[in-house]
Parts: C-alpha cells; sequence; structure tokens
C-alpha cells in the first residue's frame, strides 16, 4: 500500500513539475517576445532621431526648393514614426512628456515650413536659428539614445529597460525643449495645423475649455473616478504632473496587480472628468475584428456617458485599432466635439482615451437650417473633384469659431480629399487630403 501510496505521489509530482515547467517556458517566451518588440521599437526609433538629425543638418546647408522640400518632408515622417516607436517603449509616460512634444513640434514645425517654401516662399534667417536650435536637440537626444542602446546591448533585459531605461529617458527628457518655441508658434500659426489623426482631431489646442461642468474636485476623489472609469483592480495610484495645458487636471498612475504595465490617466479638476487615459501594455496577437473592435468602442462610450456618437475614422497599429467619434445632432456631425478610442485586437480591452476635444469644445449648440441647398453647396466644389459623398457638418475654424458646412469627399487624380463649403455664404472653408502612411491614412 505504501508503495503505490509512493508511486502515485511520485507520478503527482512529475505532473505538477511539467506543469510548472511548461508555464515557466511559456513565461519565457512570452518574456522574449516582448523584448523583440521592445528592441524593435526602440532601435527604430533611433534610426529616426538619426535620420532628423541628419536632415536637419541637411537643411542648414540647403537653399534651392527642389532640395528643401524633400527634407523638409522627410523630417516630418520621421518624427511622426519617431513619436509612435517611442509610445512603445516600457517606460513611463510622464518621462517621456517633453521628449515627445520635442518630436510633434519639429515635426508639425517642418511641415509648415514645407508649405511655405512650395507656395513660394524662403527660408528666413529665424527659420534658419530655429531649425539649427531644433537640430542640437536632435543631435542630443540621439547621442543619448546610442549610449542607453549601448547599455541594452550589453546586457540589459526587460526588467532593466523599464526601469533604468526610464530613469536615462528621464535625464534626457528634462533637457529637451528648453529652446524658444516662439518662432515655431508663430510659423505654426500661418499654416494648417497636421492633422495626425483624422479631420479636425487636434482643432481647439489654443483655445478655453467649454465642456467641462461641476465644481471643483480633489485629488483624493480623482483617483476614485479614475478607479471607476477604469473598471479593473487596481494595487495603487501615484500623482504625476500631466504637462497638459489645454485643461487643468489631475495626473493618475493607476498600477495594477503583479506589478502589470501603469495606466495612466488625467482628470479636470474642474467637474472630475475623465480628460485622457492610456493603458501602456502590450499587445501580443490579433483575436478580433475591426467590427468587433469598434462595437466595443461603442459600447465603452455610451457607457461612459457619451451617446448618439458617430465613428469618423479609424487607424490600426501595433495590434490596436484607434477610433474617432463625432457626435450627431440633427444629422448633423460635429467635428469639434471629436472623442478618440483605442482598442486592443487581442481581447476588445479599451487601452487609450482621449476627449480633450471634446472638453474643450462641447457646448449645447442650436443648429439652424443652411441657406444654401447641397446642390447650391456642390456647385462651389472644383469641377476636378469627383464628389462620392456628402453630408452637413459643423467645423471648427481659428479663434474658436464654429461654421456650419457642408463636406464633400471626393477623389482626383487617384487622390481622396475632403472639401467643405460654408452653408450660410459658399466659402471654401477647408480642403483635406488623405495621405497613405505605414501606419494608415493620414490628412493635411
Amino acid at each position: 500500500m505504501k508503495r503505490i501510496s509512493t508511486v502515485i505521489m511520485l507520478l503527482l509530482l512529475l505532473v505538477v513539475g511539467a506543469w510548472g515547467y511548461n508555464q515557466y517556458m511559456q513565461k519565457v517566451s512570452y518574456h522574449r517576445y516582448l523584448q523583440a518588440q521592445y528592441d524593435r521599437s526602440f532601435y527604430q526609433l533611433v534610426n529616426s532621431i538619426e535620420n532628423i538629425e541628419t536632415s536637419t543638418g541637411k537643411l542648414m546647408v540647403s537653399s534651392q526648393e527642389n532640395t528643401t522640400i524633400p527634407i523638409l518632408s522627410d523630417v516630418w515622417r520621421q518624427a511622426f514614426e519617431a513619436q509612435e516607436n517611442l509610445s512603445q517603449l516600457p517606460i513611463g509616460q510622464p518621462e517621456l512628456d517633453n521628449t515627445s512634444k520635442f518630436l510633434s513640434q519639429i515635426g508639425d514645425y517642418s511641415y509648415s515650413l514645407s508649405k511655405n517654401v512650395a507656395d513660394g516662399g524662403k527660408l528666413t534667417d529665424k527659420d534658419y536659428k530655429t531649425i539649427s536650435e531644433l537640430h542640437n536637440y536632435a543631435v542630443y537626444l540621439g547621442k543619448n539614445l546610442q549610449d542607453l542602446r549601448s547599455k541594452i546591448q550589453g546586457g540589459y533585459d526587460l526588467g532593466n529597460l523599464r526601469k533604468k531605461g526610464t530613469q536615462k529617458m528621464s535625464q534626457i527628457d528634462s533637457k529637451i525643449l528648453n529652446v524658444n518655441m516662439s518662432t515655431v508658434n508663430q510659423q505654426m500659426s500661418n499654416y494648417p495645423t497636421l492633422i495626425y489623426d483624422g479631420p479636425f482631431s487636434e482643432s481647439q489646442a489654443k483655445l478655453t475649455p467649454k465642456g467641462l461642468t461641476g465644481g471643483n474636485v480633489s485629488y483624493d476623489n480623482a483617483v476614485s473616478i479614475a478607479r471607476r472609469f477604469i473598471g479593473k483592480p487596481m494595487d495603487g495610484a501615484t500623482k504625476y504632473s500631466p504637462n497638459n495645458g489645454k485643461i487643468n487636471a489631475y495626473g493618475i498612475e493607476l498600477k495594477p496587480p503583479q506589478n502589470g504595465p501603469s495606466i495612466y490617466v488625467n482628470v479636470s479638476k474642474k467637474g472630475g472628468h475623465v480628460i485622457w487615459f492610456m493603458d501602456q501594455r502590450m499587445v501580443s496577437k490579433v483575436n478580433i475584428s475591426e467590427t468587433q473592435a469598434l462595437n466595443y468602442a461603442t459600447k465603452f462610450l455610451s457607457a461612459h456617458g457619451f451617446r448618439n456618437m458617430e465613428n469618423t475614422y479609424s487607424i490600426k497599429a501595433n495590434g490596436t485599432v484607434q477610433f474617432n467619434f463625432a457626435p450627431v445632432q440633427n444629422n448633423v456631425r460635429i467635428y469639434p466635439d471629436i472623442v478618440k478610442v483605442k482598442v486592443a485586437l487581442d481581447n476588445g480591452d479599451i487601452v487609450g482615451f482621449d476627449a480633450t476635444s471634446y472638453y474643450m469644445s462641447h457646448v449645447n449648440r442650436k443648429i439652424g437650417k443652411p441657406k444654401l441647398t447641397e446642390v447650391e453647396a456642390q456647385s462651389k466644389v472644383s469641377k476636378n473633384l469627383k464628389v462620392d459623398s456628402e453630408r452637413l457638418c459643423i467645423i471648427p475654424l481659428d479663434g474658436g469659431k464654429e461654421v456650419l458646412a457642408y463636406e464633400f469627399k471626393g477623389t482626383y487624380g487617384g487622390d481622396t480629399f475632403y472639401v467643405y463649403i460654408n452653408a450660410e455664404n459658399g466659402t471654401e472653408e477647408k480642403i483635406l487630403k488623405i495621405i497613405k502612411t505605414s501606419q494608415g491614412n493620414l490628412t493635411m
């Protein structure tokens, strides 16, 4: 009997041991997969920064339109790709704020300069001075990223990249963007803002928020609001500076159990509204369709009080899909009130949310009847555009103004355009062009 019990015990130990070893190997395999993903994003980030450094150097010796425009366009493209790869690193979001802002501004600035040169303008002495400053910061960033890369190649594993990578990026980030950006801002005010993720997605950057309701809330209340909004068990919360001048908000880092990736949430001090959140977890595989993801995003918005929202745009990247939603009132799409939702394609989790534009611009609107009919408005559109669809919408203009317009979507020469005609007087208010990239479609 004892011998049988011993045999059974040994068999059980073997089964448990085999199961444990299998779990360990799965963990090792996933660890290696994540390490490979992080390494790829990091090396692509370094490559983009090096290209920005090279191109901004070339600009300092370029004087002809036929060379200046392609170089400026390359800086814009590399800055966008660098931002995408930066967002994939397992490094705390606060440590990346200035670096991300630097990449955004150098990309937008180079885009506006390329538009200026294409319209017959020339780079001024102030432009060259600003380019020189931005070049120096690109050199500084590139040098420090190279140093971090050599340390990673020297044996940093995933854990070290999380800890020491965050420490290193914090040191780099604190010295980025000390450059006086007044020249950049002045230049940018003269040209259309580059839209990274759909029509009018960043239209309210310089205004005062209109959509915040309620009284001021404390930090502790904001933490409770953030926890309820995320709807997942969290071990703790840490305060961080959100570095967001648009809406005065508490920055809250929520820490999941078992040392999972942090979730960063911004909660407005006025009213306690969740303005923005980002879950930094990696998405390892794609298990659901974009249609299913849209359903998850729509239900999420409805559950949080955003109803009568219509999907206007989507872009897929790194195992996620981001949807832009706009409210619809009396069959009129309201572009200033854009809300963005990012869905993980492995299990449908909501891993990103941004209602900044919504809270910046949302008011109770009285939408009147357009003076022009659809036919009258379309007569104002170029005959070269083959119109595929049309609808009424409200679009933002400079200075916080809004206008009721007809949106005409069409094609010309193989390219897709959106043309916006003022529904009151027939003025051509905006033209947006769809640009296809490896990350999806952009508009400008």
